[in-house]
């Protein structure tokens, strides 16, 4: 079967394999609309910043095995403190435009029985401003969220921030070294702090988004925020990669999409 073939048999069976609820698309928005959404989704993800040079693809990586973990070098723009731009090394596992699209239409069906372009590009839009799209699995994450132009590393790892528990290993505003850079893609849980950031990527859910949207698990809360939350995102994120529907974005569009 070729490529296109296999992704219209996707369209045209689109379903949800996760959480036991079957999501049928309407067949005319699969034929009409569904391809602008697509081309929509391929402009979020061509922002995505950290995916720039392409150093080897695994699918060994403890957790992910059977997952095409993509390794990447990038380069920030130039640092308004060092007057450079700071490299970086990261593990992604981002989707395609035509997964994120699937994931964004299936979610908006799921949470308001629509796919309206008034609640997709809403959906499409934050994702774009929190994510761009972009897992990261393992690595460092630059960002200027708090001073526009001072590019500050974030450690990641399945999808989450961590902390790294001997800062002697990091630097908390960068460059880091190559030792540093390598140390960063190479982490596990024994490396970090048993307490996590909130959100996890692609569209920023939280802990309270996947309690109030049935989740089971005891990942703690805002004030506690425990490393069981990693395990829960790489299983739901990995559950979502080889599905048409992303629970970590339904739990997050049953709580803020509007």
């Amino acid at each position: 079967m070729t490529k296109r073939l296999y992704t219209l048999a996707l369209l045209l069976g689109a379903y949800m394999a996760g959480s036991g609820q079957q999501v049928q698309l309407p067949a005319d928005y699969l034929h009409d609309s569904f391809p602008t959404l697509v081309k929509k989704a391929a402009n979020v993800l061509s922002s995505a910043y950290m995916a720039q040079t392409l150093m080897a693809v695994t699918d060994t990586i403890p957790g992910w095995e059977g997952f095409p973990v993509q390794l990447y070098a990038y380069k920030t723009g130039i640092d308004s403190r060092t007057g450079r731009p700071k490299k970086a090394l990261v593990y992604l596992l981002d989707p395609s435009p035509e997964k994120l699209a699937m994931w964004v239409a299936t979610t908006c069906w799921i949470v308001k029985k629509s796919t309206s372009s008034s609640y997709t590009d809403q959906v499409l839009n934050w994702v774009m401003h929190q994510s761009g799209g972009q897992f990261p699995v393992k690595g460092v994450v630059y960002e200027d969220q708090y001073v526009k132009g001072y590019q500050e590393p974030y450690l990641f790892k399945d999808g989450v921030t961590v902390y790294i528990k001997d800062i002697a290993s990091w630097s908390e505003h960068g460059p880091l070294s190559e030792a540093q850079l390598h140390f960063a893609i190479q982490i596990g849980n024994k490396d970090i702090k048993s307490q996590t950031g909130q959100y996890a990527r692609i569209c920023s859910t939280t802990r309270e988004d996947y309690l109030a949207g049935g989740g089971t698990q005891d990942v703690g809360d805002k004030t506690d925020r425990r490393l069981s939350w990693l395990t829960v995102v790489r299983k739901l994120y990995q559950q979502a990669w080889n599905s048409s529907v992303n629970p970590l974005m339904v739990m997050w569009a049953k709580q803020h999409l509007k």
